[in-house]
């Protein structure tokens, strides 16, 4: 689970965040943590879109993984805090004997200063082989922001060639389509694509990723860098 749970810790300051925000490269989630295991992560966009999370999770049973998150942002050399959001990741096909794992994702966000300001129902596919890592995601997402709305479809997907610990490959996201609402709070047409390299080692569960996303179309932010650190414990 990658973007899953936030923990809370760097200071809340700085100026107030500019009305919807442009949007930078999607996170892609994955099927994690798996039973008993808490994991921890840093993800953050830099170039532009200059968003930053910590995250911590816990699996339960052989099929649930709950957790908590914060979004911050960068504002003129601050961290702001944008949001809190609860977590719950389903895992329905998750056996090594399938080419794939399956599992949905849902998550309630509140704004900062508590009201309700999103939902979000993802699905998750990933097949891993000796030489291949393949992931994606799609997402059904509500989005309230300064009194306006809207429901759009999103969407990321990783092909990386191994073996481990390095994977090497490419990750593509965007958003696909606005269902309805404001153009500016869902909005559509933006798309990103670029190279990633992801150190992954199985004994700890430390992985650690690096991608340039390309803007390729669209309004969202600029292109630039990605990083995430996880780390399961």
């Amino acid at each position: 689970m990658r973007a899953v749970i936030p923990v809370a810790a760097l200071a809340v300051a700085g100026a107030p965040v500019a009305a919807h925000a442009q949007s930078g490269p999607e996170q892609i989630e994955q099927l994690e943590p798996g039973p008993g295991e808490w994991q921890a992560q840093y993800s953050g966009a830099y170039g532009g879109a200059d968003s930053h999370a910590l995250e911590i999770a816990r699996g339960f049973g052989r099929g649930l993984a709950l957790g908590v998150g914060a979004e911050l942002e960068a504002v003129r050399g601050h961290a702001e805090l944008d949001g809190l959001s609860a977590v719950a990741l389903v895992r329905l096909i998750d056996h090594a004997d399938r080419p794939a794992r399956i599992g949905v994702m849902g998550e309630v966000s509140i704004d900062r200063g508590g009201r309700f300001s999103g939902g979000e129902l993802r699905g998750i596919a990933e097949s891993e082989s000796r030489h291949w890592w393949l992931q994606a995601n799609l997402m059904l997402r509500y989005r309230r922001e300064d009194g306006e709305a809207g429901t759009s479809l999103a969407y990321v997907v990783s092909v990386q060639r191994g073996p481990a610990p390095f994977w090497y490959g490419i990750e593509g996201s965007g958003r696909a389509a606005r269902i309805g609402g404001d153009a500016e709070v869902a909005s559509r047409g933006e798309h990103y694509l670029g190279p990633s390299i992801t150190y992954r080692h199985q004994g700890s569960g430390t992985e650690i990723g690096l991608a340039w996303m390309v803007r390729l179309a669209g309004g969202g932010a600029p292109s630039g860098p990605r990083a995430f650190v996880q780390v399961d414990f």
